[in-house]
């Protein structure tokens, strides 16, 4: 056996000319990058006869998905970060009051609206359950569930009718239908993971966030398909069937919440509950032209949640408007301190990120981010504009950090079972075993110096603002996208704009922002500092309200 190189991704020469300044860590490079693609086998082999788990006969499968990739691990090769690493702290969100008032809880048809007509006793739980099963049932060619009982819902709907008519309050969210990922435990069901490499286990027991909605007075509404094992953005799940977006059917519906997202789009339940390890709540929520919310890192407890990659996952909600995401946010982080869109309205400040969100986007994305620029100034915000070099280190720093992660999480499946997986997540699995632990913890440092890049850029301001997408929702089959010039496949394109966010921790809101000339939706994405989950769902508010682009029209 060849022995394997010194280091995963060869280095260039390093001659006398240098790019950068003094001071610059991370982003300090040498002029000159060769890429030598001859060494990518022989470490493979070698990494592979080390494991001694996967067929060595993948291997052109191996290179060619890094080789897509291989621009954006090289800088992180190439960058001489000197921060020291982290992991996204755990932070408490505080309920800063900085938004626009709520409609009134008795008009519309959000989740407030329902859960105030069912506590004031104008309509019941059980009615709501039962149009909500309806619904489900005209719709069951979206394949958005991978188990509903109905007996279950309608149980649960009649208990809150009890504690209504005992005028017990149930709740903030009294009777709402909510709809679970896959990917968590909920009592009386079995969790799939949405593969079928592992038994499906029957839960006892909810993971905490499943108990924390059922203490609101939700009802659980069975278990959300998603692409397997969370690890991919198609929701094309092999298992159960591909999610179809019910808005767009023609169209991708994302992933890997794809299945949450396509429920509350489809009008079936006003809530789901998503993750998000690289956009996978936001991407999916944009593809069907909704919102989804990504809390800071450790805000939500995730006990319980099966894992992808530790670091980055993040769970959170998808909702037909901010003022429902964020009530269902306050029951997922446990606030007592009331709604983020429930005080008076005050205008946000933003800052706008150039260049790295600028490069590979479609020009209908372009042009409506600066419609959306110009009606945001015009309405009285405050909008800086400013570029963030650091962030071009972001897609390899996620890509190392998640393969690496993930792979580690769902080993065992690949040891015992990895013939029975989805060939897009056994190959993306089967990556992971090629990187060094010198290239991870690089790329945590790197992590570092791009998360306090951002926070130095958003300043006293309230939001930083970008595009959720480089794209309008892609076509269903297209397993490689080409925007600007750049061609990858579909997973690198559709979270290039959102995977910072899991890296650095960040709170990150997709929400409406308009169409493209073909009526596809476009979404905007706004993104706090740690402990800033509220400021932005109030900022989100302020915006929708005034681009007005929800899923009920108002």
């Amino acid at each position: 056996m060849t022995a394997p190189p010194t280091g995963l991704w060869p280095l260039p020469p390093r001659g006398p000319a240098r790019l950068g300044r003094p001071g610059a860590g991370c982003l300090e490079r040498y002029e000159t990058m060769t890429i030598d693609y001859s060494r990518f086998p022989q470490f493979m082999e070698a990494a592979n006869a080390l494991r001694g788990a996967a067929d060595s006969s993948r291997r052109d499968l191996w290179h060619q998905r890094l080789a897509w990739s291989f621009a954006d691990i090289q800088a992180i090769e190439m960058a001489l970060a000197t921060a020291d690493p982290i992991v996204p702290p755990v932070v408490e969100s505080s309920f800063n009051p900085l938004a626009v008032e709520r409609t009134n809880p008795g008009e519309g048809t959000g989740a407030a609206q329902l859960a105030h007509r069912i506590r004031a006793r104008e309509t019941r739980a059980v009615d709501v359950a039962q149009a909500s099963l309806e619904a489900a049932r005209a719709s069951r060619h979206l394949n958005a569930f991978t188990a509903l009982d109905e007996d279950d819902v309608l149980r649960q709907a009649e208990a809150i009718d009890a504690r209504v008519r005992e005028r017990v309050d149930p709740g903030p969210l009294a009777g709402v239908p909510v709809a679970i990922k896959d990917l968590m435990p909920v009592r009386g069901y079995r969790m799939s993971l949405g593969t079928r490499s592992c038994e499906a286990v029957m839960a006892e027991h909810d993971a905490a966030v499943v108990a924390r909605l059922r203490a609101s007075g939700a009802v659980i509404f069975g278990l959300a398909n998603l692409h397997e094992l969370a690890y991919g953005v198609t929701s094309a799940n092999p298992h159960f069937g591909a999610v179809v977006n019910p808005r767009f059917p023609q169209q991708l519906p994302g992933g890997s919440s794809g299945g949450s997202a396509a429920i509350v789009a489809a009008g079936i339940a006003p809530l789901a509950v998503g993750t998000d390890t690289g956009g996978s709540i936001r991407i999916p929520a944009a593809c069907c032209g909704i919102v989804g919310f990504k809390p800071g890192y450790g805000v939500v407890d995730k006990s319980g949640v099966y894992p992808l990659a530790w670091s980055l996952d993040h769970v959170g909600p998808i909702a037909g408007s901010v003022a429902d995401a964020a009530l269902m946010f306050e029951t997922l982080a446990g606030s007592k301190t009331g709604s983020a869109c429930d005080v008076p309205v005050v205008t946000p400040s933003f800052v706008r990120i150039r260049g790295f969100f600028d490069d590979d986007v479609e020009p209908a994305v372009a042009s409506r981010m600066d419609a959306v620029t110009g009606a945001l100034r015009a309405a009285g915000a405050t909008v800086r504009e400013v570029q963030i070099p650091e962030l071009a280190l972001a897609p390899g720093a996620q890509f190392i950090t998640m393969s690496a992660e993930a792979a580690q999480a769902n080993w065992h499946l690949l040891e015992g079972t990895g013939d029975r997986l989805g060939d897009d997540v056994r190959l993306r699995l089967e990556i992971g075993q090629f990187f060094l632990a010198i290239e991870y913890v690089k790329a945590q440092r790197v992590r570092r110096e791009v998360r306090d890049a951002l926070l130095r850029a958003l300043g006293e301001n309230d939001v930083l603002l970008t595009p959720m997408l480089p794209c309008a929702p892609p076509k269903v089959g297209q397993p490689m996208l080409t925007i600007g010039g750049r061609t990858l496949p579909a997973a690198g394109m559709l979270t290039r704009f959102s995977s910072p966010f899991n890296m650095t921790g960040l709170p990150a809101l997709a929400l409406p922002c308009g169409f493209d000339a073909a009526g596809l939706p476009l979404s905007l994405q706004l993104v706090g500092r740690p402990g800033s989950d509220a400021r932005v769902l109030t900022a989100g508010c302020w915006v929708e309200k005034l681009l007005d682009y929800r899923l009920d029209g108002g």
